[in-house]
């Protein structure tokens, strides 16, 4: 990134500014996650109105089953409206929100409070592809996965704020300070031009250049690209059909949404969203000497750093290879932080923490590294490369909600297996359910790094072996083939050579699109259409989802 910076920083800045600006919208959703692991303890110490324990299990867990329905409904306006207007749109009801949060204070109803959460769940929900497309449409091929990496960072990072302001402040005016966050997102977007895919498929050609120029800087000569665009959106007006709900059906799309799925579920209970919304608790019941404000601040410094340098692992070692040992180290330190609490119910509160102290900040800093080393976007990259193109647009929100909904789940019954299973219980069962996702990410899932999105739909496909190459007997059926067996004497446009060892060999036609295929004394002789095995790849496209 700062290579291309260096080189071309007329060009590369204004999508930088674009995807920095873009990417707020994670921050803000990072906010709405982070306010609960120093709210809800603040909250249980000053409350002045009335409200039970089960009341405050579901403040800190409605937002992630509102965010599930708000990502479904940011469709909409999406389509409709711009993704640079949904964003400055967005910005209004989160500021509203945490409004409401920080009056209840004064207003002394409960009912405000969870109004507030659903009101920031939703719009949690909708910010996030809304970013995400946003970014990925501004940005050039070549940059674009380095600057949507910048919404993995801003996502931790807005994790990390109520973290540190929520050690020297109450919940209701954490809740009023964290207003001004939505409100430097609107402002933001106000200045950003709207991107111009959206703006190329809305009719608006003129203003998409324009917008595309600005991107690219005033020297960048634009026309390549934007012949591109043009052309790529004039083959999108085309299709003949609309996709039929049988079409999901297939074998090529069910087989690598339930593999995202898979791969989703496996992420979220790992216990992720468990340690973020309840982490000073976490501590505060371990009994460690660290007070657990501050250590929650060291435990979101780690993860930011670590998820920062993340993204840089993925194309060098691998999507399987990251999962993997990502999951492995995840399951070790939840193993350790299991027996803590074992022993902390074994020898008693004091001895186990005059011990093992310790033990409880140090798991929880590895298990924050590891996670942000491959489960924290792995996941998500694997979303956006294993669907079909032409079915990515409601795959990708599929497993998306089913993500959120898994993350509901986990806060949710935080709290209740806490109680029936024991806290060492409740890591425990983390701690299995990791390790049965190392099983699951070994002999399912395939390796996608450096192939092409053509080649992962191959991958899927009944029509191609496990290599790619397309079987013989899909040939005819798929291509229209015309199979002529001559003798050995060949035209003369066709060149060819002796088999090697019986070997099949083939050489294209110069002239008439026709191939010769050579086994032994015999020649295959096939005038064949062009392969279509999918649609092209929009390369503007990126489907988002939340940690």
């Amino acid at each position: 990134m700062l290579k291309h910076v260096m080189k071309n920083p007329h060009k590369v800045l204004p999508q930088l500014l674009a995807a920095a600006i873009g990417s707020w919208g994670f921050f803000c959703t990072g906010l709405v996650r982070g306010w609960s692991s120093p709210g809800i303890p603040s909250l249980n110490a000053t409350k002045n109105f009335e409200i039970e324990s089960s009341d405050i299990a579901w403040i800190a867990s409605v937002p992630p089953l509102c965010a599930l329905i708000g990502a479904l409904l940011a469709t909409y306006p999406l389509q409709h409206f711009g993704r640079r207007r949904t964003l400055i749109g967005l910005s209004i009801p989160f500021f509203i929100g945490f409004l409401l949060m920080g009056l209840t204070y004064f207003g002394r109803h409960k009912a405000m409070l969870y109004v507030g959460r659903v009101i920031t769940g939703l719009v949690n929900g909708a910010l996030t592809p809304a970013s995400q497309i946003y970014i990925s449409e501004c940005s050039s091929p070549h940059i674009r996965g380095v600057l949507s990496s910048l919404t993995a960072s801003a996502l931790a990072f807005g994790i990390l704020t109520p973290y540190i302001i929520g050690a020297f402040v109450d919940w209701w005016t954490l809740a009023l300070t964290l207003i001004i966050f939505p409100v430097m997102l609107l402002v933001g977007m106000i200045f950003m031009p709207e991107t111009p895919i959206w703006l190329m498929a809305n009719k608006r050609e003129d203003e998409a250049r324009r917008a595309l120029q600005r991107l690219r800087g005033k020297r960048t000569d634009i026309d390549a690209e934007f012949v591109r665009i043009k052309e790529n959106q004039e083959k999108n007006d085309k299709k003949e059909h609309k996709i039929q709900p049988r079409e999901l059906l297939k074998g090529s799309v069910l087989k690598p949404l339930s593999i995202s799925m898979g791969i989703m579920f496996f992420q979220q209970f790992t216990g992720i969203n468990a340690m973020v919304f309840y982490t000073v608790n976490i501590f505060k019941s371990a009994g460690s000497s660290i007070d657990g404000r501050y250590a929650t601040i060291i435990v979101g410094v780690v993860q930011l750093i670590a998820t920062a340098f993340s993204g840089f692992f993925v194309d060098r070692y691998g999507r399987r290879i990251l999962l993997l040992g990502s999951a492995s180290i995840v399951s070790c330190s939840l193993a350790a932080m299991g027996s803590f609490f074992y022993m902390q119910d074994q020898w008693g509160p004091e001895l186990a923490t005059e011990k093992l102290g310790w033990l409880p900040l140090l798991s929880l800093i590895v298990f924050f590294i590891a996670f942000s080393g491959g489960y924290a976007n792995v996941p998500f990259i694997l979303m956006g490369e294993m669907f079909p193109a032409r079915y990515r647009s409601i795959l990708g929100p599929l497993s998306s909600s089913f993500n959120l909904c898994c993350t509901f789940i986990v806060v949710r019954s935080f709290p209740t297996m806490q109680i029936t299973i024991g806290k060492y219980g409740a890591f425990w069962f983390f701690m299995s359910c990791t390790l049965a996702g190392i099983v699951f990410v070994y002999f399912l899932l395939p390796e996608t790094k450096g192939k092409t999105l053509e080649d992962i739909e191959k991958i899927f496909s009944a029509k191609y072996d496990a290599a790619g190459v397309l079987k013989t007997a899909e040939m005819q059926a798929d291509n229209s083939l015309e199979v002529k067996i001559t003798p050995s004497t060949l035209s003369d446009d066709i060149e060819t050579n002796k088999p090697n060892d019986g070997n099949l060999r083939h050489q294209k036609s110069k002239n008439s699109g026709s191939v010769a295929l050579e086994n032994g004394n015999q020649i295959a002789t096939f005038s064949l259409k062009p392969i279509i095995d999918s649609e092209e790849e929009d390369d503007g496209s990126l489907v988002a989802a939340p940690l």
